[in-house]
């Protein structure tokens, strides 16, 4: 065993992955190989994934690598700044070791030391304050006392606990032996935990799990008898359709477009935005889908402010027999995103040459729209006070509808920032849109909010040979805004 590690970090990171078949996981086979890339000679330890990142330490330092189509070729770790964690409401406890946070349910699963100077680190579980509770003029949120999860505790350590659709999951090596990774259903309200088989867990350490989606998750395990931890990856073949024999086809004015990178990513959950296909267009302008899931819904994105697309070049999905059954045409924006129906259920859809996602069928207009200031996360006071007014008006009629349709609130910023910093901004304008609706009385699992970042301007700069310097802040300021809307289901 190696304790050094669990002197290890306290993290604010939701960890709420799509993946309700942890228990039965082992039921079909699984690869397992090393991830290369995240390793290195001392301690790699993987703690956390979201849409766009899977978050590791190394070495004491904090490390981010891009998720991509191939979760065996992930991308370059980066140094990245992870905030702490640590509430009043907690002070009883010793050390902190390890913080997971359900955003969707407002809970926080802590390890931690019982008291200080404890020998041993025990799970523990907060749940966010209703805001009824909060101090008037305190937006952040607020703790509840950290209350012991006595029937998964043992005289030993609990580790890295990270939240699941299903459950929870934490390390523990109250074997005397080992770490081993064990699982706590979540209807059974985490009462009982099992220790999960092969491959998740082996002969040696096994101290984290970090899950991507159904058929891939990394794992942190000496195994190997290193002196190290390594990060490896643990795949199954996918079960669903693959777009066999299709394939996409760039030109324009008829002629070839290579070299231009083409996404497939999630649309919704926590997911969203996490890279499911990737491809270049080879010197024909072609692109096999061959690998690419065909029957469900997902965001194809072509092109991005950063390096757009010749307006006027065209995209076209072809099938096996070269027959036409998806076209779109990119416009002035030079940047294509669309949603991108399923290809096994073609029969009399439209097709769509759309930039705008609120013209496709799986999206329906907003219902309000919330305006902002430059790198600022709460409404302009004008828009503010128009919100009140419109909730005033539309209160009665908008409680009684929420009652059997979901809401959606998709954030937006302007080109000013760089990629990331879009979209967290867009995502924390969202949330606060939320939050507000929240203290209206609107619960919090009928609304989902999305972080778009600056790919869907509903006004264009004028030069868009230089967007960034060269725009008038009226066009800017109509894009730093949140939209509400029903959410299809």
């Amino acid at each position: 065993m190696r304790n050094t590690l669990l002197i290890s970090f306290v993290t604010f990171l939701g960890a709420f992955i799509s993946a309700d078949s942890l228990l039965a996981q082992t039921n079909d086979p699984w690869s397992i190989h090393p991830v290369l890339s995240l390793n290195t000679s001392g301690n790699d330890v993987p703690f956390g994934v979201d849409s766009s990142y899977v978050y590791l330490k190394r070495e004491g330092v904090h490390m981010r690598s891009p998720r991509i189509a191939n979760p065996a070729l992930p991308g370059t770790p980066e140094k990245v700044s992870i905030v702490a964690i640590r509430d009043e409401a907690w002070d009883e406890l010793g050390e902190i070791q390890h913080v997971s946070i359900d955003e969707q349910h407002g809970l926080a699963v802590i390890s931690a030391r019982p008291y200080p100077g404890a020998p041993d680190y025990d799970l523990f579980i907060s749940s966010t304050l209703p805001s009824s509770r909060f101090k008037k003029g305190d937006t952040a949120n607020l703790w509840s006392k950290a209350y012991p999860l006595v029937s998964l505790n043992s005289s030993s350590d609990e580790v890295y606990p990270q939240f699941i659709q299903g459950g929870l999951y934490f390390a523990s090596n109250r074997n005397e032996t080992d770490f081993d990774i064990f699982f706590a259903p979540r209807h059974l309200q985490w009462q009982s935990a099992s220790v999960l088989d092969f491959p998740i867990n082996s002969d040696s350490d096994d101290l984290s799990l970090v899950v991507l989606n159904d058929d891939d998750m990394y794992v942190c395990s000496n195994r190997t008898n290193s002196e190290g931890f390594d990060v490896y990856l643990l795949s199954r073949n996918k079960n669903e359709s693959l777009a066999k024999g299709f394939y996409l086809e760039l030109t324009l004015d008829g002629n070839p477009v290579s070299g231009v990178e083409v996404k497939w990513v999630e649309t919704s959950g926590f997911n969203r935005g996490a890279s499911i296909f990737e491809n270049t267009t080879d010197p024909q302008g072609f692109i096999s889908l061959d690998e690419l899931p065909s029957s469900r819904v997902l965001s194809m994105r072509i092109g991005s402010i950063e390096s757009p697309v010749i307006e006027g070049s065209v995209v076209r999905i072809m099938n096996a027999n070269g027959e036409v059954v998806r076209a779109y045409v990119v416009n002035s924006s030079g940047v294509l995103s669309v949603d991108f129906l399923p290809l096994d259920s073609i029969n009399d859809l439209d097709l769509n040459d759309l930039f705008d996602l609120s013209g496709l069928p799986s999206r329906y207009p907003p219902i309000y729209t919330l305006y902002f200031d430059l790198n600022i996360s709460t409404p302009t006071s004008q828009s503010a006070d128009q919100l009140e007014l419109w909730w005033q008006n539309n209160a009665r009629d908008f409680i009684v509808k929420i009652r059997e349709f979901a809401l959606v609130l998709e954030g937006h910023a302007d080109i000013t920032g760089t990629t990331d910093s879009n979209e967290n901004l867009s995502q924390k304008r969202a949330v606060w849109f939320k939050e507000w609706l929240i203290s209206k009385g609107v619960h919090a699992e009928q609304v989902s909010t999305r972080g778009m970042g600056a790919r869907f301007p509903v006004k264009l700069c004028p030069n868009l040979l230089d967007p960034f310097s060269d725009c008038p802040p009226a066009v800017h300021a109509v894009n730093r805004r949140v939209e509400l809307r029903w959410e299809v289901l």
